[in-house]
């Protein structure tokens, strides 16, 4: 059959039998099913302004995790800087003080270096000295109540 068969079924409204046709036969080669291209653009139609809210509702919380993810790490780095100024007024620490703050470095430090547009003048010098003070308190075994114990 050709094109040219159809065309008196189409002149005599009969457009909706051969769509129904199209949809029954089936072409091994070409994976079309005209029902699901049917049903897709007839979704697309109803849900449209549903998937419009979806969407930037979506954008909107791709953004709330990136906010709080700041907020996260600027939190750490106002603990690290806290920390550090008790270490330069000679408070002591227990080692798992030091623990804590060791995995606020390490939070801030890996998004320092995934996000280099991150400012991070503010903490490299107290990261620093609080590393040196625990290796000092760790060589010296003499961390809070460290030496109550030994």
């Amino acid at each position: 059959m050709s094109v040219q068969d159809f065309m008196p079924l189409l002149q005599t409204g009969g457009a909706g039998l051969l769509i129904i046709l199209a949809g029954l036969i089936r072409i091994p080669k070409l994976e079309i099913n005209i029902w699901t291209a049917l049903a897709h653009v007839v979704g697309r139609a109803l849900n449209g302004e549903v998937i419009t809210k979806v969407d930037k509702l979506a954008a909107d919380f791709e953004k709330h995790l990136l906010d709080e993810e700041q907020e996260r790490v600027k939190i750490a780095r106002q603990r690290i800087l806290r920390f550090n100024d008790e270490l330069l007024f000679r408070t002591k620490h227990s080692k798992e003080h030091y623990d804590d703050v060791l995995e606020d470095i390490d939070m801030y430090e890996e998004y320092c270096m995934c996000h280099p547009e991150y400012k991070n003048n503010k903490a490299n010098r107290a990261i620093e000295h609080i590393r040196n003070e625990y290796d000092s308190h760790l060589q010296n075994h003499d961390f809070l109540g460290l030496k109550e114990i030994i």
